[in-house]
């Protein structure tokens, strides 16, 4: 059993050890120093708030929609936040395809 948890260990390792990983906490940094950005985050995450107790009030939310859109448009000016996205995209992916592979071998292994 120790072997199977080292092993896993490794792959974690190895994930550490990617450029996506590495960019993607790179770039996770950089946001997380950046007040306008994170501010803008704050700002966004309020209105979505707001925009959800709108509709759940049956409420018109076109307005407050396009208000979000324009905001997510202004944090996506930020180069640092677009390449956190694109980081974050490409590690998931990576996680996702492991997860898959992980999946399939314990379902064959199983039946």
């Amino acid at each position: 059993m120790n072997n199977i948890l080292n092993k896993v260990e490794e792959l974690k390792e190895l994930i550490i050890d990617t450029d996506e990983y590495k960019n993607y906490k790179f770039y996770l940094s950089k946001i997380e120093k950046n007040k306008d950005i994170k501010e803008l985050i704050n700002i966004i995450t309020k209105k979505q708030k707001e925009l959800v107790r709108i509709e759940n009030n049956g409420s018109n939310i076109d307005n407050e929609s396009k208000e979000l859109d324009n905001l997510f448009n202004k944090l996506y000016e930020y180069d640092d936040y677009k390449n956190y996205i694109e980081y974050s995209k490409k590690l998931n992916i990576i996680i996702t395809d492991i997860q898959n592979n992980f999946q399939e071998y314990f379902d064959n292994l199983v039946s």
